[in-house]
């Protein structure tokens, strides 16, 4: 949530290796503008079925990392024709309830606001250097840098924050959105130990309930605990486009 394209620098170059690949900014991020009309979870689903419609033109596998995650699920059901496998990377998932998601996720309004601040006194690009961004290099993090250290957007990452909740609980009521065909989950592993996992780590939970729910499900641990594992396990991420990609046929 409230980052542009730039989170998928390492793992395009390698998918783009095998298969044609598309990233794009949602909303006040990079070269796209602001969306007067809010960012709750219905925009950002439309924002998505447009790009699909613009430069989809056949077979997909749709990748969605965090709370993109439900965005290509819902992507995929609302465009089943173009839509071949999915691929979740540590996703936000509305098998959780509500309130356990928002108590994960205390603190993220402070995170916000603090972006804003720096933002207006310059300061964001360096702390973008040295956190979310800081295994990127080269033209790949000028890049980032330039786009997101800019207020508009650290507006338009707050805003997303301030539509999650109520997003969140409607598709909690509504879901779980579960697309037909091959259905690969990346989890963090939060939790070493196997026994502890099943107990605590309701977010890998909620992942292995929704590959069982799917016609044919995949789930797969990552090796570290960073939700962010297109930066530290982009080869992992790849690698599973690589699968999907090769299991649905798509070139």
């Amino acid at each position: 949530m409230g980052r542009g394209r730039s989170a998928w620098a390492l793992v395009q170059p390698i998918v783009s290796q095998f298969a044609r690949t598309v990233v794009y900014d949602r909303a006040g991020f990079g070269p796209s503008d602001p969306d007067p009309s809010g960012r709750g979870f219905s925009r950002l689903r439309d924002d998505h079925l447009a790009i699909l419609d613009a430069a989809v033109d056949g077979p997909a596998v749709l990748v969605g990392h965090s709370y993109g995650g439900p965005i290509v699920r819902s992507g995929a059901l609302h465009r089943p024709d173009i839509t071949s496998g999915v691929v979740l990377v540590d996703e936000v998932n509305e098998l959780i309830t509500p309130r356990r998601m928002l108590a994960g996720m205390r603190g993220a309004s402070l995170v916000y606001a603090a972006q804003m601040l720096l933002a207006r006194v310059g300061l964001l690009r360096w702390a973008l250097s040295r956190t979310y961004y800081r295994r990127l290099s080269g033209p790949a993090l000028e890049v980032a840098l330039d786009e997101e250290s800019t207020l508009t957007a650290a507006i338009a990452a707050r805003d997303e924050w301030r539509a999650f909740g109520e997003s969140f609980t409607r598709l909690h009521e509504n879901g779980p959105l579960v697309p037909a065909g091959a259905l690969t989950s990346i989890s963090t592993k939060r939790v070493d130990d196997e026994d502890a996992r099943r107990e605590r780590d309701f977010m890998s939970n909620a992942h292995l309930e929704l590959v069982s729910l799917a016609d044919d499900g995949r789930h797969v641990f990552a090796e570290g605990r960073s939700h962010h594992l297109q930066f530290s396990e982009p080869a992992l991420v790849a690698d599973e486009i690589r699968r999907s990609v090769e299991q649905v046929g798509v070139a």
